[in-house]
């Protein structure tokens, strides 16, 4: 059944968007006041946001969200999403570095080619301190000692990829 700007809404799409909001208004109650500023929330919006960081128990946080829902559906709540996504994006891309510094770990150790494709992707680079960090880490993960050059190793490693 197609969706046209005439037709009401089911009662479970109507369902749906409210929990949405609610969802997106739990996300703004999770940013600290200068990130709630930068967003450049409506009064009322903002003012029960604050209530909600002051409510205690479980009960009046629940009635506050759904209070924050209401509010919501009065707002276009897409540009708010819209900025809460920019705001999050900075923290999604630290995760991901630190997950390609990670893989290339782990290449490192457990692949013989590791090195060279590390060579190539920084050409002229010394490699010798991580050579002998990753020979280290191996032979402590041999021996079952506590892993500080494999640590160390992704610490190097990390500003070895921010260059």
């Amino acid at each position: 059944m197609d969706q046209t700007p005439d037709t009401p809404l089911s009662k479970s799409q109507r369902k749906k968007a409210m929990l949405g909001l609610q969802v997106l208004g739990q996300a703004l109650i999770e940013l600290n006041d200068a990130q709630l500023k930068g967003l450049e929330l409506p009064d009322n919006l903002a003012a029960a946001i604050q209530e909600m960081k002051r409510t205690k128990t479980h009960e009046g946080k629940r009635r506050q969200l759904q209070y924050i829902g209401r509010i919501m559906r009065q707002v276009d709540a897409e540009p708010i999403a819209a900025k809460l996504e920019r705001l999050q994006q900075p923290g999604r891309q630290e995760v991901a570095r630190l997950h390609r510094v990670e893989q290339w770990r782990e290449r490192l150790l457990n692949d013989s080619n590791g090195f060279a494709a590390l060579q190539a992707l920084k050409p002229g680079a010394d490699m010798s301190k991580l050579q002998k960090l990753a020979a280290t880490a191996k032979a402590e993960a041999a021996q079952d000692r506590p892993p500080k050059a494999f640590r160390e190793l992704f610490r190097e490693l990390t500003a070895f990829l921010a260059d």
